[in-house]
């Protein structure tokens, strides 16, 4: 899977091969990492269509030039104008229009093409076009979605199913014919029509009555929920990070993680079970530090140091509410070293809110039951909600720089900072560092962990340590981590190998 060998074209890595090489299609074509990571996040609403979709919600979309700041086009969660976060904390239904908010990713991605992109609109969408038309050969993530999902309405409105024998399986591919005519007009006649022509129309008639004509003005108003923001860093022995907004992501978890992993390191060798299970310990008091003490989530008056420090000092046992979330992720690199890492979601389960606009192909997104039992934060006279999304762009001491992130709710930021340490800390190699065992905790009563890939005696250190020890598999990751490393040497891609498998391709 790892190839280090000089490549100057760039390369893209995401959750499904489709759309991986969409992106690198689009960097073939002259276009640079954010041409190529819109194309890839288009692509992936069209192959990945469990996980992520054009009426799904962001998202961060995280992009480095050389020796520049990291800058963060954000698109969050935003609740409905007209809700107080009385009405939002409710219980909100399972499915269908009342699980949904206005959906964003299109006009993230737009912001994205109008600061950063070289290629016009249209070339970008148009892999996404030809994949919709043509169908695509359903991914491990998806056939599991399909099979759960068999019998609603929206599949029979947005699929045309097809299986056929592949020697002992039976291989499934999908066509999205309503999509492809969708993104057509898309790619014709730009981001705004998404949401200034017939789609907001539709989704307005099939709102809830109650929310009168505040969710078509929802749709209007969209670019209000995007911004572009100088990236959160943090320096830490030798290494750069930089993640999303630190009051609506993961990224100040993923930041105190990784200095956890750092200050270990440097007392003993981090392959020690010993080390993990320390590591583990942190990981746990980071989380709950987080979520079960308020307020952990106002970063207005606290630095990134201060917040970590204090979050690695904490030893509360409480356990934390469960957390899940279906999210796809990308990276890219271009010719001139530019590198993106991007996340966004459909929701907390696959298929989102598993209701489609009417004659769209538009699978709309669950992102209201993420007000109920999450933080607020308000920007602009909005509510936004708080999720763990954390794609991370990091640059070391010698110049390399690194692109990463993965889908798995709270495991998201623990997985970057593992994969991390392993290879920053430990000396693993890229592809051998995202291979290697993972471990995650939330209180300092239950870690979980791959078993198998840890081994034994690291196992046997964290059972001295938790009084319960769980075994993971890789459907705890719900998708797959993925990895880009730039250095002098060349592009070397990092893919996941475990049930949910990452995709690369090269220019």
């Amino acid at each position: 899977m790892t190839d280090a060998s000089v490549n100057p074209g760039g390369a893209i890595t995401a959750s499904s091969q489709e759309a991986a090489d969409a992106g690198v299609h689009v960097l073939r074509a002259g276009g640079n990492a954010v041409d190529g990571a819109i194309a890839a996040a288009l692509a992936t609403c069209v192959a990945d269509p469990s996980n992520a979709g054009l009426g799904g919600y962001g998202g961060f979309m995280l992009v480095k030039r050389r020796d520049e700041p990291a800058l963060c086009i954000q698109f969050p969660l935003c609740a409905p104008s007209h809700a107080s976060p009385e009405m939002l904390a409710r219980e909100h239904p399972g499915s269908g229009p009342g699980c949904s908010s206005v959906p964003n990713v299109v006009g993230g991605l737009a912001r994205a093409a109008r600061e950063f992109a070289t290629l016009p609109w249209a070339t970008l969408v148009q892999p996404a076009i030809d994949l919709a038309r043509n169908g695509v050969v359903a991914n491990a993530p998806t056939r599991r979605a399909l099979e759960a999902c068999r019998g609603a309405a929206f599949v029979s409105e947005c699929f045309v199913l097809h299986e056929q024998p592949a020697g002992r399986d039976t291989r499934l591919t999908f066509r999205q014919p309503a999509l492809a005519a969708t993104l057509e007009s898309l790619a014709a006649r730009g981001p705004a029509w998404f949401y200034e022509g017939p789609l907001g129309r539709a989704a307005q008639q099939a709102w809830p009555s109650a929310t009168g004509n505040t969710m078509r003005d929802d749709w209007l108003r969209q670019e209000e929920t995007v911004d572009a923001v100088v990236a959160p860093t943090l320096e830490c022995d030798g290494l750069c990070i930089s993640a999303a907004p630190l009051d609506l992501t993961g990224s100040a978890c993923l930041f105190a993680m990784y200095t956890a992993a750092s200050r270990i390191a440097a007392r003993m060798d981090l392959t020690d079970g010993k080390a993990i299970a320390e590591l583990a310990g942190a990981i746990a008091s980071v989380w709950h530090y987080r979520f079960a003490v308020a307020p952990r989530n106002d970063f207005s008056k606290v630095d990134v140091a201060e917040w970590v420090d204090a979050a690695l000092a904490h030893d509360r046992a409480t356990p934390v509410l469960p957390d899940r979330s279906h999210t796809a992720h990308l990276n890219a690199v271009d010719a001139e070293g530019t590198m993106v890492a991007l996340t966004f979601t459909h929701g907390h389960v696959p298929f989102g809110g598993r209701w489609a606009i009417p004659g769209s192909g538009v699978i709309m997104n669950a992102g209201m039951h993420n007000f109920t039992s999450s933080a607020l934060v308000e920007r602009h006279g909005r509510w936004f909600g708080v999720s763990n999304m954390t794609p991370t762009l990091a640059v070391d001491a010698e110049g390399s720089r690194f692109a990463l992130g993965c889908p798995g709710a709270r495991r998201i930021p623990s997985n970057i900072a593992i994969a991390l340490a392993w290879h920053r800390l430990a000396g693993y190699g890229l592809q051998q560092a995202v291979s290697a065992g993972r471990i995650h905790a939330e209180d300092h009563m239950r870690v979980s962990c791959e078993t198998t890939r840890l081994g034994p005696g690291r196992v046997e250190a964290l059972r001295r340590r938790f009084p319960c020890v769980e075994d993971e598999t890789g459907e705890s990751y719900y998708g797959p981590l993925t990895a880009i490393r730039c250095a002098s040497s060349g592009i070397e891609l990092a893919l996941d190998d475990r049930l949910f498998n990452g995709f690369g391709a090269r220019a």
